[in-house]
């Protein structure tokens, strides 16, 4: 029994452990437990949920993925068929362009291909019409007639009242080197020419040699002193202390006249002081020109002027020796005598060695070709420079000066030039106005002329 007892009390308090100590963890493990399983559960029915909305979505997407496909491929279509089209139409439009630039080239090369055939022909024809001009002007009496009908040509010019040029070479002796210059210096040349001619006047042969001399040595010496030069050129309100100058200068070396005329000069009003210069030297050469005029020789000396200056173009080196101011004077001097001593007027000898002895970088041949120039305005006339295949019989000469003295209506002296190159007819130059009436100028225009 106590044995009963015994097990019976260890029984309950082995219930009253396990109901104490046992029973609420293991209870509260099965609630955690259940939590747990009921919590997988729900997530699990989540799953399923969320696991048949994707399955939904895919077969959504699958359907749009499909649809989509579908449009892109029509759409595909579509750009293909519109880029088909429009390479179509570009290549239709480059083949058109290929086409008419192709046509256009054709043309082209054509038109370039007639001209060559042209020009070709043209100038065959002036080389053959040339070879036959010239064999007809081998004849004397084919280039005389030549001649005759450039002369014959200026006249109806004359009666026509057609005038080329006039008013530029219509030139009276005091405008002739002058025209580029500005008012001021042409008025103070103008004084200064009235004032010498005044003077010169009374003057016999050895006082004007003497004023062309003194005028000449003044040049030289103003050459050689450009502050003074400058001085005297240049405008003053003090006109009487640049004549004092004059008067201190060469007050007890130079002759009345030649003072009268410098201190005129000193008050003049002059654009440049190379105008000044000039319009000194200038006096010098026109009292040499008026001893000719006086002996009745200015005639001789204007064509011994003028044929000297074709001389210095048709030999440069000549006129290089002469114009090179870096030589002395008396060098150039004595190599203008051995050229013209004992062969010219002695006046054009004298004009000659003072146009020389006061070259100031000016060429020699330009130079006394002003010369011969201002000797033909020295007697109211301008010179025609002719040039000629041949020499002139003396009634075309005549002919010739008197038409183109009604042409520019004035005076004209000519001067006649050989050049067998001009085949035939005649190139009349009068100042800046030039006729080319020779037949190789003609030829040579007609090559010019022709189409290209």
């Amino acid at each position: 029994m106590g044995i009963f007892l015994g097990q019976l009390v260890g029984f309950f308090v082995i219930i009253f452990v396990l109901v104490r100590y046992v029973a609420p963890p293991v209870r509260k493990a099965m609630k955690s437990q259940q939590t747990t399983i009921a919590t997988q559960i729900e997530e699990s029915e989540n799953a399923k949920k969320r696991l048949a909305e994707a399955k939904e979505a895919h077969k959504n997407a699958v359907e749009e993925a499909r649809a989509a496909g579908s449009q892109i491929r029509e759409d595909a279509r579509a750009d293909a068929q519109a880029i088909s089209e429009e390479m179509s139409v570009q290549a239709d439009h480059e083949v058109k362009r290929i086409t008419e630039h192709g046509k256009s080239q054709v043309a082209l090369n054509r038109a370039a291909l007639v001209r060559q055939l042209r020009s070709d022909l043209g100038l065959t024809s002036v080389e053959i019409a040339s070879n036959l001009v010239r064999e007809h002007l081998d004849d004397p009496t084919a280039r005389e007639q030549s001649v005759d009908r450039v002369i014959d040509e200026l006249g109806d010019m004359a009666s026509s009242g057609e005038v080329a040029g006039s008013t530029r070479i219509s030139a009276p002796a005091d405008l002739v080197g002058v025209h580029s210059m500005r008012a001021a210096s042409r008025d103070s040349i103008k004084k200064l020419s009235d004032e010498f001619d005044r003077r010169v006047e009374s003057l016999d042969d050895s006082g004007l040699r003497t004023l062309a001399g003194e005028l000449a040595d003044v040049v030289a010496l103003l050459g050689s002193e450009p502050v003074l030069r400058k001085h005297l050129a240049e405008a003053s309100d003090d006109d009487d202390a640049k004549t004092g100058i004059i008067d201190n200068l060469f007050g007890s070396k130079l002759g009345e006249d030649t003072l009268a005329l410098l201190r005129s000069a000193v008050v003049g009003r002059w654009s440049a002081t190379s105008d000044f210069t000039f319009a000194i030297e200038r006096l010098a050469r026109f009292a040499l020109l008026i001893v000719a005029e006086k002996a009745r020789t200015i005639d001789n000396v204007e064509d011994e002027l003028f044929r000297f200056g074709r001389l210095l173009v048709a030999e440069p080196k000549l006129s290089a020796l002469l114009s090179d101011v870096n030589a002395p004077a008396d060098k150039r001097l004595e190599l203008l005598d051995t050229v013209v001593a004992g062969k010219v007027d002695d006046v054009t000898k004298a004009v000659l060695d003072q146009t020389v002895r006061l070259l100031r970088g000016q060429a020699a041949a330009s130079a006394v070709s002003d010369l011969a120039e201002l000797a033909a305005a020295r007697r109211g006339e301008s010179v025609a420079h002719v040039v000629s295949a041949s020499p002139l019989t003396d009634a075309q000469e005549e002919r010739l000066t008197a038409v183109l003295g009604r042409i520019y209506n004035r005076e004209i002296s000519t001067q006649v030039e050989i050049d067998p190159s001009l085949l035939g007819g005649l190139r009349v130059a009068i100042g800046d106005e030039v006729i080319d009436g020779d037949v190789a100028t003609r030829l040579a225009k007609a090559a010019e002329e022709l189409p290209r």
